[in-house]
């Protein structure tokens, strides 16, 4: 009991709702995959700061390579082609049976599989008990495997290694990336690549390792030392196996917002609005958006409902997938291609091909993970996908001639895309719905790999084989492997597509919409909405403004004028002064033109321009009194001030700007206009909505 009397501060402590009943399996189905969180007592806390039965303080360095070796064993399945004859011929006496390498698709799917299935489990557990629990299923795997091979039984090789082992390679995989990219939350990439490049590295080793084996023992015998060898690695790397702090990282995706600039102006005292609004939350577009306590900075706080039933995940899947295929197709078969078109009398040995494969594949995860961390993870999973599709369209042109080296280059470089966007995904997946839902989201991405593999590879076999079969065609002709790359290219080609769709950052998925939008999105960092209407009112087209547009005695045509130049006001504290506001009107262009919203020339750094309107909601009879709501942007001595009236008594916000907003806009149609919104005008937006929210809810609360 004196556990409970010690809480530390920063603990994460609560058992409420473990013990629910849920009156039926969907609903325990829905109620799982919507809480994954992670309760730990103080004792546990003060325990996971030690290892080596606490002798030693556990350090983020040390949570590398403990990931690393977990997944240098689990990357022995990248090794499995190594069995494929010699099983064959143990158990049907013909080494060109092709019966063996089913075992490895079924592993791979169930890699995914269980990845998702248990992606929550781990999420809620503790990441020591779930490297164990993956060390002995692999093991059992392994042992399964053992027995069916001595018994001759081929169907439980594919239960054995296929199946159960599949289990423990998904629980082990999500575990070690879940605890990696929880220590380095500033550095997720290049941490995550570095572990899962040990995967990709198991490949190369265990390639010698198993042949080694295969030399010294019986087939069976092979696979029970193979699995006492993994268990042994695998045990000792889980019992070491620690999470971080409670506190180590933010509850969810930290939003860019705050600077030095932001004031709350109140009308007896003058404070940040970091001091305003710590501890305070808002719900923005049915998302909760918090402060900490110890912070001015607001957090996303995303559940993992919303994380899975989002639009942007699924469109992530499939750029994920994509990315796959053509790496795992080659993979399994390039040793194939390579004998079969180039004959035994090769420059290079088929091994040493294989070998520097698995260097590219384990390079590929370590350097686009540690690049994503400085260009952004889009970028880099763009830069990935189109480095593949130039690839393969000139592998079109190489197959036929049948060039040996720049057959192999190429392949190569698409091994380090295919690793690259192994190492990028789960930093991205972090960055999206933050770290508390990175273990389940993970798992499910990774089945992904999973149809990558299986349907990738029934694909490529069900064409190799119809143009053998039926089209007459033999395993030599480069034209059997070139209709494989135009089907491969047209799905990357989707998932090129599919990328530039997905909103990667939380001020893309919430950015505020304005009066009349149809259609919002960001490509490559270049907001493009359309909306109805041809006539703008600058940022007072926004709705979440609330501000009430009168009738303009002009307009201005965006040729002519291209500007807003008008002298009103700025309301004082104590009151919303009642102003006119000149509107834009875009006739019937049809080509872009920029809209400035901010005066040619200011004469003197006293001067003051604005453009404002406002609203004043009076109290209606037994209710309480609504927030108003007024903006005005204001130019002065070449810096633009954007002031918000939050409430009715009087208090405001301002925000600087270095830059005005700038617009590029197009009529369509004399109906719609279709605008392309500078990045000064998207930043200054979010932080006043941002802003507004948050300051709404602590008045709210006064």
């Amino acid at each position: 009991m004196q556990i409970f009397e010690e809480l530390a501060s920063d603990a994460v402590f609560d058992s409420s709702g473990q013990n629910g009943k849920f009156r039926s399996f969907r609903e325990m189905i829905i109620n799982y995959y919507s809480n994954g969180e992670y309760y730990r007592s103080p004792m546990q806390i003060r325990r996971d700061q030690w290892i080596l039965w606490g002798l030693v303080r556990c350090r983020a360095w040390m949570i590398i390579p403990i990931a690393v070796v977990s997944q240098f064993c689990l990357g022995s399945l990248y090794a499995w082609s190594i069995f494929n004859k010699p099983i064959d011929a143990h158990v049907f006496g013909n080494s060109e049976a092709n019966r063996a390498q089913i075992t490895f698709y079924i592993a791979l799917g169930m890699l995914g599989t269980s990845g998702a299935m248990f992606g929550p489990w781990i999420e809620s557990h503790s990441p020591r008990m779930c490297a164990i629990l993956a060390a002995g299923v692999f093991f059992a795997g392994h042992c399964t495997a053992a027995l069916g091979l001595a018994c001759r039984e081929i169907g439980m090789l594919y239960f054995g290694y296929g199946f159960i082992g599949g289990i423990g390679l998904g629980i082990g995989y999500v575990t070690t990336i879940d605890a990696v990219i929880k220590w380095y939350p500033s550095s997720r990439g290049f941490a995550s690549g570095l572990a899962v490049s040990g995967f990709g590295s198991g490949a190369v080793a265990f390639s010698n390792i198993n042949a080694a084996l295969l030399r010294a023992f019986t087939v069976p015998q092979a696979f029970a030392v193979l699995g006492t060898i993994n268990l042994a690695v695998m045990f000792l790397c889980a019992l070491l196996m620690r999470p971080p702090p409670p506190d180590h990282n933010l509850p969810g995706v930290a939003l860019e917002m705050m600077d030095q600039s932001i004031t709350d102006v109140n009308q007896l005292h003058l404070q940040s609005v970091q001091q305003t609004i710590k501890g305070k939350s808002a719900t923005v577009g049915g998302q909760t958006i918090t402060v900490g306590s110890n912070s001015g900075d607001p957090v996303l706080i995303i559940t993992l409902s919303q994380a899975l039933s989002s639009v942007d995940f699924w469109l992530l899947w499939v750029a994920f997938f994509v990315n796959l295929v053509f790496g795992v197709v080659i993979i399994s078969n390039l040793a194939s291609m390579s004998t079969n078109m180039f004959g035994t009398d090769i420059p290079a040995p088929v091994t040493m091909i294989v070998t520097i494969e698995g260097v590219f594949n384990a390079g590929g995860r370590l350097l686009m993970g540690w690049i994503s961390d400085w260009t952004g993870r889009r970028r880099t999973f763009l830069f990935v996908i189109s480095l593949q599709i130039v690839i393969v369209a000139c592998l079109i042109s190489v197959l036929p001639q049948q060039s040996f080296w720049p057959f192999v280059v190429l392949v190569w470089l698409a091994t380090l895309c295919y690793g690259g966007g192994v190492g990028v995904i789960a930093a991205t997946l972090a960055d999206m719905f933050g770290a508390p839902n990175m273990s389940a989201c993970h798992g499910i991405m990774l089945t992904g790999w999973s149809v990558a593999a299986i349907g990738g590879g029934i694909t490529y076999t069900g064409v190799v084989s119809s143009l053998t079969g039926k089209g007459g065609y033999t395993l030599s002709d480069p034209y059997v492997y070139v209709v494989n790359q135009y089907w491969i290219l047209s799905l990357l080609i989707c998932g090129w597509i599919a990328l530039l769709l997905i909103r990667i950052t939380p001020r893309e998925r919430l950015f505020p919409s304005v009066r009349g939008q149809v259609f919002c999105h960001t490509f490559a960092g270049l907001t493009i909405r359309l909306v109805r209407g041809t006539k703008q009112h600058g940022l007072h087209d926004y709705e979440f403004l609330c501000a009430t547009i009168g009738d303009s005695e002009s307009t201005h045509d965006i040729e002519s004028s291209g500007s807003i130049d008008s002298n009103d006001n700025v309301p004082d504290s104590k009151g919303i002064n009642n102003t006119r506001l000149e509107e834009i009107s875009l006739g019937a262009h049809n080509s872009l033109a920029r809209l400035d919203f901010d005066p040619r020339s200011v004469n003197n750094a006293n001067e003051t321009v604005t453009i404002s309107t406002f609203t004043n909601n009076e109290p209606t009879s037994g209710a309480k009194h609504q927030a108003s709501e007024a903006f005005n942007y204001v130019a002065q001595d070449r810096k633009s001030v954007t002031s918000a009236v939050l409430a009715a008594e009087g208090s405001f916000v301002q925000l600087m700007c270095s830059t005005p907003p700038v617009r590029w806009c197009m009529v369509l149609f004399s109906r719609w206009r279709l605008e392309i919104v500078s990045a000064e005008e998207v930043t200054t937006i979010w932080r006043m909505y941002l802003s507004c929210a948050l300051l709404a809810s602590a008045d709210s609360e006064n």
